[in-house]
């Protein structure tokens, strides 16, 4: 009893010392980072099949929340990591006149994003950092399904991209989460544009600080 006791104390403690890593580590607030949270666990709990695909990563603070589950999952995930990690790409017009003080900014590294990642308990022989333009390297991944797609991706171009590209990939009872829903008009053109072209019938449930997510039927 004593040696399971020690043991749940350092399981606690080590999640909590994750916890704290992945706050430094990203822009997401309390309600996004709770999201993600619950919808890594919620693939695992309904036992939706594939793999989990995160567009944008910045630091990797959202891919360690899901990565560190994604992981160790028993359906034999591999977690896709796609970015630039040199900055925000140009925008367009669609994505209103502040867009443009953004692009170059937000630099990061895949090694930065793979420190974080071993520091907070994910399998890296299960995670994929692909670096570059998406209209680059999307061709070069195969993923034939995906349980969860995060789009943390900004631009209407780039959302656009994500969705064209991913969705059909996508396992019924899947997750679709979209950072910047509320935050970026281009990015919510290019979802509303997407969902208004196929014609879907999906309940966009919106998280709060901007977010919002749906499950795919």
């Amino acid at each position: 009893m004593m040696m399971s006791l020690l043991q749940n104390l350092r399981t606690r403690w080590s999640e909590k010392s994750s916890d704290w890593l992945i706050r430094r580590k990203t822009m997401l607030g309390p309600a996004r980072i709770q999201s993600l949270s619950r919808l890594a666990q919620r693939i695992e709990d309904e036992q939706i099949p594939g793999d989990v695909v995160e567009c944008g990563v910045f630091r990797g603070g959202s891919a360690a929340i899901l990565a560190r589950r994604a992981t160790h999952s028993r359906l034999g995930r591999t977690v896709w990591l796609f970015d630039t990690f040199r900055g925000m790409p140009p925008a367009t017009a669609s994505d209103g006149p502040e867009a443009d003080s953004w692009v170059g900014n937000l630099r990061s590294s895949p090694q930065r994003v793979e420190r974080l990642l071993q520091r907070t308990g994910a399998d890296m022989s299960r995670v994929r950092i692909v670096q570059g333009l998406f209209q680059d390297t999307f061709p070069t991944a195969h993923i034939p399904r995906i349980a969860l797609l995060n789009m943390d991706a900004d631009w209407y171009e780039s959302i656009k991209l994500c969705l064209e590209t991913f969705y059909d990939a996508v396992a019924a009872g899947g997750f679709v989460s979209i950072d910047d829903y509320e935050l970026w008009p281009g990015c919510r053109q290019a979802v509303d544009e997407f969902i208004a072209n196929r014609k879907l019938a999906i309940r966009m449930e919106h998280v709060g600080e901007g977010a919002s997510w749906f499950q795919k039927s």
